[in-house]
C-alpha cells in the first residue's frame, strides 16, 4: 500500500512541478468571417474579434477600410461593406492594442452582378502538437468547417500520454491557462478520452476563426502537457 501511494505522490510531484506560471500571451484582432468573393450590390456585415494577453475576448473599438472604396466601399455606421463595382480589393480591420495597432485582413473579389459566385469551401486549418513537458505529445489535425459548427480531424500519428492521472484536449486563445478554454475530451480517462491515431470530434456552433490553439492538459492539476497551433492550410 505505501509503495502504490509513494508512487501516486511522485507522479503527482512531476505533474505539479511543470506548471505553467506566464499565461501572457500576444494580443490579436482577428476577422471572424469573410467572403473572398461577392457580386456587385452585396452587402456584408463585418465582424472581427479582440483577444486581449489571457486570451480574453474584449469589446474593442475595431476600424475598417477598404484597399479601393471603388471597388469595396465600407458604412462605418452599420460596419457593413457594399461591393460597388468589379475587381479586386483587401478589407482591412483596425484596433488600438496595449502597445501597438493590431490589424487583420483579407482579399475581396468582386464579380459583375449576374455573374454566378462560386462556391469555395471555408478554409481548412491545420496543426502539429508540440511536446512541453515530460509527458507524450505529437500528432497532426486538420479543422473543418461544417453546416453546423466545425470538425477536428485527429491523424494517425496522434498520441497523448496515458500514464497522466487526469486528461483533456481544449481548444483555447491562451494555451498557458485553463481560463475561457473549450473542453471537447473528457479527462476522467474512462469516459471517451482519446490517445492515440486518428479520430473526429464535431463541435456545433464554433467557427474557424473563433481558437487559435489546441491543447492537451492534465486538467485535475492544471498542467500544460502538450500545445498546437491553429493555423491556414
Amino acid at each position: 500500500m505505501n509503495k502504490i501511494m509513494m508512487l501516486l505522490f511522485l507522479a503527482l510531484s512531476s505533474c505539479i512541478g511543470e506548471d505553467i506560471v506566464n499565461d501572457s500571451v500576444p494580443e490579436q484582432l482577428r476577422i471572424v468571417s469573410n467572403l473572398h468573393q461577392l457580386r456587385v450590390g452585396d452587402v456584408v456585415k463585418l465582424e472581427a474579434s479582440y483577444f486581449n494577453r489571457v486570451g480574453e475576448k474584449e469589446d474593442k473599438r475595431v476600424l475598417w477600410e477598404s484597399s479601393d472604396s471603388i471597388v469595396i466601399s465600407i458604412d462605418t455606421i452599420t460596419t457593413s461593406l457594399t461591393a460597388a463595382s468589379e475587381g479586386i480589393a483587401t478589407v482591412i480591420a483596425k484596433t488600438s492594442g496595449m502597445s501597438e495597432v493590431l490589424s487583420d485582413q483579407y482579399h475581396v473579389a468582386v464579380l459583375p452582378e449576374k455573374e454566378e459566385v462560386l462556391v469555395l469551401p471555408e478554409l481548412t486549418k491545420v496543426g502539429t502538437f508540440a511536446k512541453v513537458s515530460s509527458y507524450a505529445s505529437a500528432g497532426d489535425f486538420e479543422v473543418k468547417k461544417t453546416s453546423s459548427g466545425i470538425q477536428i480531424h485527429l491523424a494517425s500519428n496522434y498520441v497523448a500520454d496515458q500514464s497522466l492521472p487526469g486528461f483533456a484536449l481544449f481548444l483555447t486563445n491562451n494555451p498557458n491557462s485553463l481560463a475561457n478554454a473549450l473542453q471537447i475530451d473528457a479527462y476522467d480517462d474512462e469516459d471517451g478520452a482519446h490517445y492515440k491515431g486518428s479520430f473526429i470530434y464535431s463541435i456545433d456552433d464554433l467557427g474557424l476563426n473563433d481558437y487559435s490553439y489546441l491543447v492537451q492538459w492534465c486538467r485535475p492539476y492544471s498542467i500544460l502537457v502538450g500545445q498546437a497551433l491553429i493555423i491556414d492550410k
